[in-house]
């Protein structure tokens, strides 16, 4: 028999051993880790529920909430009836709905409000018909949200859905941003797992802690965790696919990476500033080739010639993509960006922007 048969008939023999393990072995993995990990696994209504009250006696109301919406998930969308949620859990879960759409409504986060008052008012009918003029207003404000975003179908949906509310009384003022700063001084690490838990909005607490005190992200496990829960919360919002984006390139998993500042740049009004925003995180994980061709696509995508105010807008967006293009030739040429730019720019101007990209 030759050396590729003898492999052959091995690879058979293991193939059949495999399969002739007794049945509690089927499906077990052959590392003996988890294909699954626990935080990620879809829990059992039973696990759900237990969770959820052990998280309401913990005052933990990001977890109670989570843990409900998954009961309530289940039953609406997967027709598991094991998970159809009690009228309590109803009642709670609309409650914590209502409050964590307040949150948001602090935050200027429109699109979340608007989808928490609606499920809030679809589990508590009385309570959302008391909440009709808030709905609306959350419902305009997620419209000129997605319009500001060209999203037409998501911005024709939420004023469709404002309208059949009764619409906004004239002269209401629009949504904005009311929320204060991150409280002073930060929760020793002792207790910061329990603090950032302890609103129904995770982002209200993580996000302005991961900017006063980066380090929280060193811990990877529970900043992966945190991203899970914040995507769950609110996939819309720039601020949370940034720090998700991050928390991802820190973990090694670039391509998450990449797909949330792809999300990112959607998400934002001003793609070129979007598109910058992905630059740099893509040079605080350490990926110097992916961030020049981020600062790259920025800079064109800021390159509007018929505008008077060219190419002075965009001009710091070209000399971020012309340096990193001569740190790192594979990312680019820059001379070609250079001459490119200073081709396209008024024959008087040339002179000094040539002079700024060769600083």
């Amino acid at each position: 028999m030759t050396r590729l048969g003898r492999l052959a008939l091995v690879a058979a023999l293991a193939s059949l051993s495999a399969c002739m393990w007794p049945p509690w072995r089927i499906g077990r993995p052959l590392d003996g880790r988890p294909s699954i990990p626990p935080r990620t696994a879809l829990p059992t209504p039973a696990r759900a529920r237990a969770t959820a009250v052990e998280a309401r006696a913990a005052a933990e109301p990001v977890l109670e909430l989570a843990a409900l919406q998954a009961l309530d998930r289940e039953y609406w969308e997967d027709a598991r009836l094991r998970a159809n949620p009690t009228p309590a859990e109803r009642a709670r879960l609309a409650e914590l709905l209502e409050a964590r759409a307040a949150a948001f409504r602090a935050l200027g986060r429109a699109v979340p409000e608007s989808r928490d008052l609606e499920n809030m008012a679809r589990l508590d009918p009385a309570r959302g018909r008391a909440a009709r003029e808030v709905r609306a207003a959350a419902a305009v404000a997620a419209g000129d949200f997605w319009k500001s975003i060209h999203a037409v179908d998501d911005a024709r949906a939420a004023f469709s859905l404002a309208a059949a509310l009764g619409g906004v009384a004239p002269g209401t003022p629009p949504h904005a941003a009311t929320a204060e700063p991150l409280p002073s001084p930060l929760p020793p690490p002792a207790a910061l797992d329990t603090w950032v838990l302890a609103t129904p909005a995770l982002s209200t607490r993580v996000l302005p802690l991961a900017v006063a005190a980066p380090w929280v992200l060193d811990n990877l496990p529970r900043a992966l965790w945190w991203a899970d829960l914040l995507l769950d919360e609110d996939a819309s919002s720039p601020d949370v696919l940034a720090l998700v984006a991050e928390i991802f390139g820190r973990a090694g998993r670039f391509g998450g990476t990449e797909r949330m500042l792809a999300e990112l740049t959607f998400h934002t009004p001003d793609r070129a500033s979007g598109l910058a925003r992905g630059a740099e995180i893509w040079e605080r994980v350490g990926r110097p080739r992916e961030a020049c061709a981020q600062w790259i696509r920025a800079a064109r995508w800021r390159d509007r010639p018929q505008d008077p105010s060219w190419p002075a807008q965009g001009l710091p967006l070209w000399v971020r993509a012309v340096s990193c293009a001569r740190r790192d030739p594979g990312a680019g040429d820059w001379q070609e960006i250079r001459s490119y730019l200073l081709d396209r720019a008024p024959v008087e101007e040339r002179d000094q922007i040539a002079a700024t990209l060769d600083q």
